[in-house]
């Protein structure tokens, strides 16, 4: 049973520090699924899948329907002389028919009289039509591909940063934490110092003035505790609101013991060049231009339709054989001139992608000079952590020694409280330099676009 224990015991404990080392990794998960600025980002992404579904459904033919019934009265007239023209005809045929002892059978007709426009009209009738030939469809379908995928591109840029700053705003509450706790060990030991100091005068065994420079750092420090205090608060709050939560939200803390491989500003900077955002956007922005190039090329082309209609019409609502038509066409759209409006679109694009290739390399010597930059300041972060870590056990030893001189009364007050300002200085560079160094590393691994995590 005993064994039993031991190794339970030993998996929660093996479970809880797997759990702490994951504790930053499920931060910046919760952030990218519930920050504000992603569910917009992820909003646009959708629009632009809707309108390349919109640019792909113009292949598709349009139908419609169309109901129209007209009263009309008045207007335009034609007159047919049909009665000139035919009752010489019968009248000599029923001349002829008399003649032969039988009775006339032709009668006598009037002069017509013919509207243009009927008193009453019906129409209804499906139409479809469908584009055969009309380039710029296809155009205009790649040119809204590649505004999709600067979306996706946008959102993947924007996931790279909000990593970078979940990780920067984690460092820096862990950060104020530990100077936070820094700072309360520093005032117990200034309070315990002033009580001491304190009776040592009550007994004239010091003077007023080493009780006032005791008193004094217990001022210096609540001066520090308030200035911890609200580092704490404001780095909780920011913390909180990169992930979309209430800012005083609790924030589970863990220690970092993970180790970076010592990066190469060759490698470094090719990963950078290869897979930074920016660089992919610049490259989509070039193949829209060469589009809209096409497009303005394609405008210039003629496009043809195929129509069709079917339907029924008639001065009276009937639906029989008499009344139903069908009529299909070709329809050729051709712009012969349009005031060079197209040759003019061509040329402005050609000259809006020349800037984009000069704005491409801008951005490229920029991402090199930035990890440039960003390695030389890993270099001096990392040796700044050693040194302040060799520096603060160095002052922790001074202060040992001269808090056992002080016991021993070989050593004043002032020479224990000036050792104690140093030590907590230096614990305190030691703490900052750490933090430093880790922020400096999740942004070399954001601007490189790569992981240094052994």
């Amino acid at each position: 049973m005993k064994r039993i224990t031991v190794i339970i015991i030993s998996v929660l404990i093996s479970f809880q520090l797997k759990a702490q080392e994951n504790v930053l990794e499920e931060y910046i998960k919760q952030g990218l699924e519930s920050n504000l600025v992603i569910k917009q980002n992820n909003l646009a992404l959708e629009s632009a899948r809707q309108s390349l579904k919109i640019a792909k459904g113009m292949f598709m033919p349009k139908i419609n329907t169309q109901s129209r019934y007209t009263l009309a009265k008045g207007g335009r007239t034609i007159n047919f002389p049909i009665g000139d023209l035919m009752n010489p005809v019968y009248n000599t045929l029923n001349d002829m028919i008399v003649a032969q002892g039988g009775s006339p059978r032709f009668p006598t007709v009037q002069n017509e009289q013919i509207n243009f426009l009927r008193e009453q009209e019906y129409e209804v009738k499906i139409s479809l039509t469908q584009p055969l030939y009309y380039p710029s469809l296809a155009i205009n379908k790649r040119i809204e591909e590649q505004k999709l995928f600067m979306s996706q591109t946008e959102l993947e840029q924007y996931k790279r940063e909000l990593t970078f700053q979940i990780k920067e705003a984690y460092y820096n509450y862990m950060k104020a934490l530990l100077y936070s706790d820094l700072i309360q060990k520093t005032k117990n030991v200034v309070n315990e110092n002033h009580r001491v100091s304190q009776k040592l005068m009550n007994n004239d065994l010091i003077t007023r003035d080493v009780v006032l420079r005791a008193k004094s750092e217990i001022s210096k420090i609540e001066l520090y505790e308030t200035e911890a205090g609200k580092n704490i608060e404001m780095a909780k709050s920011y913390f909180n609101f990169l992930l979309n939560r209430g800012l005083n939200e609790e924030i589970v803390v863990c220690s970092h013991n993970k180790l970076y491989a010592t990066p190469q500003l060759d490698e470094v900077t090719e990963s950078a060049l290869f897979d930074r955002e920016e660089l992919k956007l610049i490259e989509h922005q070039l193949n829209i231009m060469d589009n809209v190039v096409d497009l303005s090329k394609a405008d210039m082309l003629p496009k043809l339709f195929l129509a069709v209609d079917y339907g029924i019409q008639g001065e009276k609502f009937e639906v029989d054989g008499d009344s139903d038509f069908i009529m299909g066409s070709f329809v050729l759209n051709w712009d012969l001139f349009n005031g060079n409006v197209n040759k003019n679109k061509k040329k402005k694009a050609l000259i809006e992608k020349q800037l984009v290739q000069f704005k491409k390399e801008e951005i490229s010597n920029r991402i090199q000079l930035e990890i440039k930059q960003n390695l030389f300041e890993l270099e001096e972060k990392l040796k700044n952590k050693e040194l302040a870590k060799t520096r603060s056990i160095e002052a922790s030893e001074v202060y040992r020694i001269i808090e056992k001189k002080y016991g021993l009364g070989e050593a004043s007050l002032i020479e224990l409280l000036d050792a104690r300002n140093n030590m907590t200085e230096a614990e305190s560079q030691s703490i900052l330099t750490n933090y430093d160094y880790l922020i400096s590393i999740a942004r070399l691994e954001k601007n490189s676009n790569t992981s240094l995590t052994l």
